[in-house]
């Protein structure tokens, strides 16, 4: 039913591989998805700066991101209903997570790395599932999407409100800090 390859590409936090396939697959199987093949790359600062400038010309480190290579819908599912958006789906996709981009905002929500990292991986599953967080609509959708499956989960709740989109934005200040805002991979 899940197909899930995990590539550890850095140094910088120790990856159980047990646990991310844990919670791809759990986080697959809450959003109803049918069937799915999904690579989770682990990589560092550098490594998904350079894919964020090769595939979607930004220059700039994030935290996640997610290619949809290949998605179909089973048509005899009825949408009606509060059915998660990932009901009936197969997909094909990808998510690449920074570790160190992790750790640094680790600190700044006060929780563990490996939570802010869990965080990423279901992040990048959503937004392969269909969910989006770029407009004011979308993003408490999001946002409680990400809860749900942390309770699911069992894991302690993310701690961004609804306004924080909880990623790198392309857009720098004069101060060289960062701001909020969504960094998608291909659909």
């Amino acid at each position: 039913m899940y197909e899930i390859e995990i590539a550890n590409h850095q140094q910088s936090l120790a990856i159980d591989e047990v646990f991310v396939r844990q919670v791809v697959r759990r986080t697959l199987e809450i959003e109803q998805v049918a069937s799915a093949s999904i690579s989770v790359a682990i990589v560092d600062n550098a490594q998904i700066h350079e894919l964020n400038r090769q595939y979607l010309n930004h220059d700039y480190e994030t935290d996640v991101l997610s290619f949809l290579l290949e998605e179909a819908i089973d048509s005899s599912m009825d949408k009606s209903g509060d059915q998660p958006r990932g009901a009936g789906k197969t997909i094909d996709g990808e998510i690449i997570i920074s570790t160190e981009m992790a750790i640094e905002r680790a600190t700044d929500y006060a929780w563990e790395s490996m939570d802010e990292l869990t965080l990423y991986i279901v992040h990048g599953l959503l937004h392969l599932c269909g969910y989006d967080d770029l407009s004011g609509d979308e993003l408490p959708v999001m946002r409680e999407r990400e809860c749900f499956v942390f309770e699911m989960l069992g894991r302690p709740r993310p701690s961004r409100d609804r306004s924080d989109c909880g990623h790198v934005d392309e857009e720098r200040s004069s101060s060289g800090s960062t701001e909020m805002n969504e960094t998608r991979g291909l659909s």
